[in-house]
C-alpha cells in the first residue's frame, strides 16, 4: 500500500523542518511506501528554500499556493487530497514531530479493511529547540523535549475505554494532527469544507461526514506524533470557535453537531467557572448518550479477560459474547490488531475494552461501570 502523506504549513519553517527531517526515520515493511505532499499556503518566511536543502530519504513534492483572502488550511489539505498518489490519505500537521512507526501503523489498520477512518493521538513537548543534526541522523528523545502532557482525548478513552466505536462523539476525535483514510471517500465527500478558514472545526466537521458516510472510525494507540510547543492566543482561538460553531450549527442542524456547544464551557477563557476539557467533553458525551437512550447506569457487565491462550480466537468470542450481553474486555496481551478489530465490532450493547490497563485505571473502570468482577477476574493478570 502507498501512503500520501498531506502536511499543511504557513509561515512555520522553524516546525515544519524538525517534521520533516523526523519522518527520515520511518520503519516500514515491503513493498509498502510513502510519500509526502508539503502544502505551502503561501509563506514567505523561507520555508521552501530550507525545505529543499533538507537531505530526506523519502519522496517529498512541494506544493507552493499563492496567498489570497480564500487560504486557509482545509483549501491547503484539499489541494494535498488532489495531489496525493497513493490509495492511502494520511493528514499530519507540520508542527509535530513524527514516530518512526506513524506509516506503518496507518497503513496496518487499512490493509484489508476499505472503510475505516484510523485516528491517532500526539503527545504535547515542552518549550524547547530541537537539535536538527542529532534528528536527522537518529530518532530519539534526547533530540528533542520532554513530553509534558499527553493528548486530552486520551483521558475521555482511559475513562470511558479505549473504544473509539463505543463514544456516541467519536467522530468529534478527528484531528487533522494525526489521521488516515482512504482517498476515495475524502473525494466522495468533497474533502475538507472550505469555508471553514478559521481555527476549529474545519476537521471536526469532515469526521462528521465520514461517520455520516458510514465508515468506522477507530483509534490507533500506535500512531504517534509529538506536538512541538508554540505560542497560541487563546482569546484569538475562542473567537474563531464562536464563529466557526455557529457555522457549522447552521450546515448540521442535528442534535449531536449542537450539543458540541457544552465545550464552550471550556474554550471560553473569561469564564469564571470554566470547566477543563475532560469534564467538558464527558458532559458532552453523555448528552449524546441520553439523547440515544443508552445511558452506562444500572447495566450488569460481563469481563473477557484475553491473554496469550485466548488470543487467537478472541476477536469471534468478543463478537459473540457482545452481542448478548453488556461486555468489558481487558486485553493483556501485546498484539497491535486486536485492539482495531474491537472497534469494529457491532454488537448492538456496550463493548468496553481496555489494552493493558494499570492497577488505578481497572479500579477506576470498575467503580465508573459498577463492575466489582473487573477487579476479581484480573486480579492474577
Amino acid at each position: 500500500m502507498k501512503a500520501s502523506l498531506v502536511i499543511p504549513t504557513y509561515n512555520s519553517k522553524d516546525l515544519v523542518i524538525p517534521c520533516l527531517l523526523s519522518l527520515n526515520h520511518q520503519r516500514l515493511e515491503a513493498p509498502d511506501e510513502f510519500e509526502v505532499v508539503l502544502v505551502d499556503d503561501g509563506s514567505t518566511d523561507g520555508t521552501g528554500e530550507a525545505v529543499d536543502a533538507l537531505a530526506l530519504t523519502y519522496p517529498v513534492r512541494r506544493l507552493y499556493l499563492p496567498r489570497t483572502e480564500e487560504s486557509c488550511r482545509s483549501a491547503a489539505r484539499n489541494a494535498g487530497i488532489r495531489a496525493a498518489e497513493g490509495e492511502l490519505v494520511v493528514f499530519v500537521d507540520g508542527d509535530q514531530i513524527i514516530d518512526p512507526l506513524f506509516v506503518q501503523e496507518h497503513i496496518r489498520c487499512h490493509r484489508t479493511r476499505p472503510d475505516l477512518v484510523a485516528i491517532g493521538f500526539r503527545d504535547y513537548l515542552a518549550p524547547g529547540p530541537v537539535d536538527l543534526p542529532l534528528l536527522g541522523r537518529s530518532f530519539t528523545p534526547e533530540a528533542f523535549p520532554p513530553v509534558t502532557a499527553v493528548d486530552e482525548r486520551a483521558d475521555v478513552m482511559d475513562a470511558l475505554s479505549q473504544n473509539l466505536g463505543n463514544l456516541a462523539t467519536g467522530w468529534h476525535f478527528l484531528y487533522g494532527c494525526n489521521v488516515s483514510v482512504r482517498s476515495e471517500h475524502l473525494l466522495a465527500v468533497g474533502g475538507f469544507d472550505e469555508d471553514i478558514k478559521r481555527w476549529s472545526f474545519e476537521d471536526v466537521e469532515l469526521g462528521y461526514r465520514l461517520h455520516r458516510r458510514g465508515l468506522t472510525l477507530v483509534h490507533n494507540p500506535f500512531s504517534r506524533v509529538y506536538h512541538q510547543s508554540h505560542p497560541e492566543s487563546d482569546a484569538e482561538r475562542y473567537a474563531d470557535w464562536r464563529e466557526n460553531f455557529a457555522y457549522l450549527t447552521a450546515k448540521h442542524p442535528e442534535l449531536d453537531v449542537r450539543l458540541q456547544w457544552i465545550l464552550d464551557s471550556y474554550f471560553a477563557p473569561e469564564r469564571e467557572d470554566r470547566s477543563s476539557w475532560f469534564d467538558a467533553y464527558l458532559r458532552f458525551e453523555f448528552a449524546c448518550r441520553a439523547v440515544a437512550g443508552r445511558l452506562p447506569l444500572g447495566r450488569s457487565y460481563e469481563v473477557l479477560v484475553v491473554d496469550e491462550n485466548n488470543l487467537d480466537g478472541a476477536a469471534l468470542e468478543i463478537g459473540r459474547s457482545g452481542a448478548v450481553q453488556d461486555l468489558i474486555v481487558v486485553d493483556t496481551t501485546d498484539d497491535r490488531d486486536l485492539p482495531v478489530t474491537v472497534q469494529t465490532l457491532r454488537t448492538g450493547r456496550e463493548l468496553l475494552y481496555f489494552k493493558n490497563p494499570g492497577p488505578e485505571l481497572l479500579k477506576q473502570a470498575a467503580k465508573s461501570f459498577g463492575c466489582g468482577a473487573l477487579l476479581d477476574r484480573t486480579a492474577g493478570s
